[in-house]
Parts: structure tokens; C-alpha cells; sequence
């Protein structure tokens, strides 16, 4: 079995239940998060989004005004439902994956202005985080930008408290797989791949939780 299969099985499960809307506005509603994809759509025409979900950022990003765009996710609900709100915006290219890590592989060296992994690179085994982080340096332009967005960190006590399952060191199953690093062993593995433009937290009210933010830039 596919070491994601339950994964992927858990998130068709919550996307059979997504609110299929195309955003009318480029603001997302969260201001940290809307000051983020200002920057990295600058000057931006082309973005993938590895992990995208139901295409929500790069619907976002599409208002920002770029204006091709592809979308990986794992969860073919998730694709389905971002495929039925693409074909409604005009004048946009849209094209959105089913697939993993290796799905990377198809997208052409050098060809994309800008990427997102939000709250995907922390949710995948070490090996295959570090090949996303090839793979997306492999495929943006020199210079091109990326926003990588991360859960918070969990300290010691809070995974005892929360009966969090450690599978090794800092790989942890919260029901998910998460790779359970603090903001500097982040620091140093995002610095291999990418320079740091800037780094900040973003809270959400909704869930009372701030998740880590960094721009990075394809030096």
C-alpha cells in the first residue's frame, strides 16, 4: 500500500464536503496571508501549487493577476473540486494534477515565476519533503519566488498531552504525517534549497492557531 493511501482516503472524505465558491476577491481575509501572495505574485505571470488543495490560493493568485497555473494534490476530490471552480474563471489556464511527489516530474525545468507548499512540506515523510524542495527549485526560474507555510511547532509537553503518536525523532502521526521541526532546523534545511527573504507568523482566528511563513527566493 501507498504510504499516503489513509491520507489520501482522509482528505477525499473532508473535500466531499468543500464549499465550491470562486473567490470575488484577491483578498483571502487573512492580512499576513494576503501580504504574502502580494509578494510572490509580483511581476509573477506562472505559479504551481504543490499540495493545493481545492485550488483556493491559486484562485487567489490568479487575482493577484497571474496567469497560468497548476495545482498537485494527492486527494482526487480535491482536484475535482478545484477542476469544476477553475472552468468558471475566464481568461486563466488552470491545470490541476492528481498525484504525489513524482507528479513533479512532468512539470518542465525553469518554467514557473512563483510556488506555493502551504502546510504540505511538514506533512510529508523527510525524504519526500526534501525531494518536493528539489523538485520546486528544479522548476522555478532563477529568481522566482515561494511561499512555504508551516504548522506550528509542538513542543515535548504538548505532544505527551495531546497523546501524539512520535514514529521517529521528529516525525510524529497527529492523524497525519508531521515532520516536527522547529523554526531553526527549518531555517537551515529552507536555506540549502532557496534564500530567505523573509520570515513571519500568521495567525487564524477561526482556529486559534498560528501557523510559520517564510518567502524564499530561487537564488
Amino acid at each position: 500500500m501507498d504510504k499516503y493511501e489513509n491520507i489520501k482516503q482522509k482528505w477525499d472524505e473532508i473535500f466531499k464536503n468543500d464549499n465550491l465558491h470562486i473567490p470575488q476577491r484577491k483578498e483571502s481575509g487573512n492580512e499576513a496571508l494576503d501580504n504574502a501572495l502580494s509578494w510572490l505574485t509580483q511581476e509573477a505571470s506562472s505559479v504551481i501549487d504543490f499540495g493545493c488543495a481545492s485550488g483556493h490560493l491559486l484562485f487567489h493568485c490568479s487575482l493577484y493577476g497571474t496567469k497560468k497555473h497548476i495545482g498537485i494534490d494527492l486527494s482526487p476530490q480535491a482536484v475535482a473540486n478545484a477542476r469544476e471552480i477553475g472552468e468558471k474563471i475566464p481568461d486563466r489556464q488552470f491545470t490541476f494534477i492528481t498525484g504525489g511527489v513524482d507528479a513533479l516530474a512532468s512539470v518542465e525545468s525553469a518554467s514557473m515565476d512563483a510556488a506555493i507548499l502551504s502546510n504540505i512540506i511538514d506533512n510529508l515523510y523527510p525524504e519526500d519533503a526534501h525531494c518536493v524542495l528539489t523538485q520546486i527549485k528544479r522548476i522555478l526560474r532563477p529568481n522566482g519566488r515561494l511561499i512555504v507555510k508551516l504548522n506550528p511547532f509542538m513542543t515535548a509537553e504538548q505532544i505527551d498531552e495531546w497523546g501524539v503518536k512520535v514514529i521517529e525523532g521528529n516525525l510524529l502521526d497527529d492523524g497525519l504525517v508531521l515532520w516536527n521541526n522547529s523554526t531553526k532546523e527549518w531555517d537551515e534545511i529552507l536555506c540549502t534549497y532557496f534564500s530567505i527573504d523573509r520570515y513571519l507568523t500568521i495567525y487564524y482566528k477561526e482556529y486559534d492557531q498560528y501557523n510559520r511563513l517564510y518567502q524564499l527566493v530561487n537564488t
